[in-house]
């Protein structure tokens, strides 16, 4: 597994945390890699809480960050909403790499923040373990590919046999 793949793997383990707690929001797992080594990571924690990116970048100094890579599992939001823009963050934080494995699929978000990072001279990688992370998140990527919920019948039939005498 190449270096890449590794750190975003360590992302969708820490994206896993967040499992029960984000509600409508995506799972999402960051891990901050400098000289090849993981620095910090965050995941989404709590629906209307910190961001993975947040979550990761707020254990660090400014030295630390400096020059560092994020690896992300979803695109960082650029808009307001319970949080600020993650890619404001990034930007600020003077990280100047970011690996993303899933664009995401809400429209408020689609590129935005990919497109806010590039103008600010961050690098940026897409598709990194993409299927697994559309994979974690495959209700939220279905809402918003197919402008329809995903939804789940559980139908149990019951045969009563009756032996007439």
């Amino acid at each position: 597994m190449e270096k890449g793949q590794y750190y975003m793997n360590l992302a969708l383990q820490e994206a896993k945390k967040g499992r029960f707690q984000t509600w409508k929001n995506p799972l999402v797992g960051a891990v901050i890699v400098k000289n090849d080594q993981v620095l910090a990571t965050g995941h989404h924690i709590h629906y209307g809480k910190s961001h993975a990116e947040h979550d990761a970048i707020s254990k660090l100094t400014p030295e630390q960050l400096f020059n560092s890579t994020l690896y992300v599992t979803l695109e960082p939001c650029n808009h307001y909403g319970k949080q600020p823009p993650c890619s404001d963050l990034i930007v600020q934080s003077k990280i100047n790499r970011v690996v993303i494995a899933q664009v995401d699929p809400h429209k408020l978000v689609t590129g935005k923040g990919i497109a806010k990072l590039k103008a600010n001279g961050v690098a940026v990688i897409t598709g990194v373990l993409a299927h697994e992370a559309e994979e974690l998140n495959r209700f939220y990527t279905y809402f918003y590919q197919k402008n329809q919920p995903w939804i789940t019948v559980k139908q149990s039939v019951l045969i009563i046999e009756l032996t007439i005498r």
